[in-house]
């Protein structure tokens, strides 16, 4: 199927899903109506699945169309990326890092880290890779990152392992919540909050407080933490962040400090890589975090 399938076809396919018409997507792309509507029943034909359903006003995806065009989208995205990678050429003494972290980890002091590191590394280029797993040792032991920022201690993989930092959280609330004239919010306060995560951050929540200690209610959204501020803004629910971060709050919404029992709640960071990782720029950022932020 692959070798029936031509690159240029998937990019029309795209294109007719951002025009919602076969017409107008064959006057942006130049391609004749009937040879365009023939493509995408050929690609449709060589998935076994359609892509589009018509109806009055033009066309729209399936849902299979839809979870093929959102998968389609990143694809072809890094594609190009690496396309422009590759005519653009390295330097032959630049060396490549690749850091992988979950939503609430990457805020705060490990991205103050990251930064630190890559200014005073220029030889290094670093990329980040924010939960492309349910979590990030799972991108760890699919060999996809050299190493992982994390607050899990869920992780039975073979792995070196640095303690670094413990950072202490915080609650952000719309600022016409019934809270949010308290300056300290008590973790049982909450109970009956709608508590927005980010994917990968429920289970760094539940190590954060500990066991036994009740969750309020977890809606997961795949979004960036600005989205996911501006929705508590608008008081669809409360978020977690670092203290650290309060000067990031949108100017709908406050940050409160958070308690359990009149001690504030704590996530502590460590560093995984695998020891057969043999990236030479991997033991630099290690002894940079063990230097600067070990425990």
């Amino acid at each position: 199927m692959r070798s029936s399938i031509q690159l240029a076809t998937l990019n029309y396919a795209l294109v007719i899903a951002e025009e919602g018409s076969f017409l107008r997507a064959s006057q942006r792309t130049g391609i004749d109506h009937s040879a365009l509507s023939r493509r995408i029943r050929d690609l449709e034909y060589a998935m076994g699945t359609r892509i589009f359903h018509r109806h009055a006003r033009g066309v729209g995806p399936t849902p299979a169309g839809e979870r093929f065009l959102e998968r389609l989208r990143s694809v072809l995205l890094e594609l190009d990326n690496t396309l422009t990678l590759a005519r653009c050429g390295t330097k032959d003494d630049q060396q490549k890092l690749s850091i992988g972290s979950n939503g609430i980890i990457l805020a705060g002091r490990a991205l103050d880290a990251i930064i630190e590191f890559g200014q005073s590394h220029p030889n290094v280029t670093v990329s980040l890779t924010e939960s492309p797993y349910p979590s990030p040792e799972a991108a760890l032991g699919a060999t996809q990152v050299d190493v992982v920022v994390t607050s899990s201690s869920r992780f039975t993989g073979s792995a070196f392992e640095l303690t670094l930092w413990k950072d202490t959280l915080a609650v952000v609330l719309a600022s016409n919540h019934s809270l949010a004239s308290r300056s300290v919010i008590e973790w049982h306060e909450l109970h009956h909050e709608t508590l927005l995560v980010r994917r990968g951050e429920a289970f760094q929540l539940a190590d954060a407080v500990g066991r036994g200690v009740q969750l309020p209610p977890i809606v997961e959204h795949h979004v960036s933490a600005g989205i996911l501020l501006r929705l508590v803004g608008n008081a669809l629910g409360v978020a977690l962040i670092h203290d650290r971060d309060a000067d990031s709050v949108p100017q709908d919404a406050v940050c409160r400090k958070l308690r359990i029992g009149g001690k504030p709640i704590q996530i502590s960071s460590l560093a995984r890589w695998r020891p057969d990782n043999a990236n030479p720029a991997l033991p630099t950022f290690i002894s940079f975090l063990r230097d600067r932020y070990s425990c």
